[in-house]
């Protein structure tokens, strides 16, 4: 009787120790803060980063609005579109004017903010600070 009782004891115990570690696994990955309006750094390792970007946040949806600013010379560009981010990987979707989707790779800490990502068949690494 004992050992059944055991038996069972540690069958029950390896089910919910398995069902925790499966549901782990689902749980998110957390993702960065990346509201605000970001400026590039003057010393940015490629000179044809976003000269700004801006991230807002819509805790209504899964996308959120994002701006991004290309200058050439005097000209400054806007684009307008939405964003979806999980973890460290941003995926944009340009609509104003029309882009192809890409992603960025981003990393983050405390007042700089790092954009790796690939815009007009240029691989770039940008970094940011927050434009107040």
């Amino acid at each position: 009787m004992k050992s059944t009782v055991a038996g069972t004891i540690a069958a029950l115990f390896a089910v919910s120790l398995l069902a925790g570690c499966y549901d782990a696994k689902k749980t998110k990955t957390a993702n960065l803060d990346l509201e605000g309006n970001w400026r590039l750094v003057t010393d940015s390792q490629s000179p044809a980063c976003f000269s700004n970007v801006k991230f807002l946040n819509d805790p209504t949806s899964n996308r959120s609005p994002i701006s991004v600013h290309e200058t050439t010379g005097n000209n400054t560009k806007i684009w307008i579109g939405e964003y979806e981010s999980e973890g460290n990987n941003i995926r944009v979707m340009l609509h104003e004017p029309k882009a192809d989707p890409f992603m960025m790779a981003a990393e983050r800490s405390e007042d700089e903010l790092k954009l790796r990502y690939e815009w007009k068949s240029a691989d770039l690494v940008c970094s940011y600070q927050p434009d107040s």
